[in-house]
């Protein structure tokens, strides 16, 4: 699975050493938030189709312990709903974990689980959305773990039935099963970072969102250096309760570059978005807004 082309898109939408317990939601969340996705079909930047409610996500924030025993879990998975999304099924899992103090962690580790599609137009879009119900389809998983100054990370694939929701916890099972004594792991050094693990995705986004400010900072997720930058938060919505926030993810290897908006709310928790909205394909936007409940 290429995690590095697809950037921002392929990590947030996968969207996280030894995995994490299987779960398809965070244990006991301090914060948790719930989406509703909507997808808008574009050809050549034109809007063509828009429908709302395809898919689903859910962020959420888990803490617990203090001091070097403090851990804080960063949780986000998303998914269309085939049933709403014309026979499309594509989702993704991620999860975090940091070890220690949140402003010295002493380790991070990741787990996720991403649908593979090869998707790249329209037609080839549309091709698989009329594949045969109750089929197989081939899923990629990542798990890794950064400790000072050094990362290691292994990949693998799988298959699982093509309408499997975000939420089976059959799924997350079936990914951590593929990793065992046979696994291969890739491992780098970074000296930018010799005292400390380096950041991971949603650890640096939550970090740079928490400025409320221009800023950038790099991340490593799969072996492979991202940075991600901020723009200057603007206010939005109604009665300025709303702050709107441009972003881009490039990958330092390949130049790639992902844009992306959040919009977060000014208080009192202003690093779980209430809507993220970006283009995984040149023919497809999505959104996800935030929903009560």
């Amino acid at each position: 699975m290429d995690y590095s082309r697809r950037g921002f898109a392929g990590v947030l939408l996968a969207l996280f050493g030894s995995p994490p317990a299987a779960s398809s939601t965070a244990d006991s969340p301090s914060i948790l938030k719930r989406y509703r996705a909507d997808a808008v079909i574009l050809l050549l930047g034109i809007p063509l189709y828009k429908r709302g409610g395809v898919g689903s996500g859910q962020v959420s924030v888990e803490e617990s312990g203090e001091g070097a025993q403090a851990r804080r879990s960063l949780f986000f998975a998303a998914g269309s709903d085939p049933k709403r999304a014309h026979g499309f099924s594509r989702l993704g899992w991620m999860r975090e974990v940091i070890h220690g103090p949140e402003a010295a962690p002493a380790e991070l580790e990741y787990f996720g689980v991403l649908t593979s599609s090869p998707e790249e137009s329209l037609e080839s879009a549309r091709k698989s959305s009329t594949a045969p119900p109750g089929g197989q389809s081939l899923f990629a998983a990542v798990t890794g773990r950064h400790t000072a100054g050094h990362s290691r990370s292994a990949l693998a694939k799988f298959d699982y039935p093509s309408d499997a929701l975000w939420s089976d916890p059959g799924l997350i099972e079936k990914a951590q099963a593929v990793f065992g004594p046979a696994t291969i792991w890739r491992a780098n050094s970074w000296p930018k970072s010799p005292n400390q693990p380096p950041p991971t995705f949603l650890f640096q986004l939550e970090g740079l969102l928490n400025k409320r400010t221009k800023c950038s900072g790099t991340y490593v997720y799969n072996e492979q250096e991202y940075l991600l930058e901020l723009g200057t938060p603007q206010e939005a919505g109604p009665a300025d309760r709303l702050l709107a926030i441009k972003g881009s993810v490039r990958n330092q290897r390949t130049g790639n570059r992902t844009a992306f908006r959040l919009w977060t709310e000014k208080a009192p928790n202003p690093a779980i978005p209430v809507r993220i909205e970006f283009q995984p394909r040149s023919f497809l936007r999505l959104t996800f807004e935030a929903v009560a409940g």
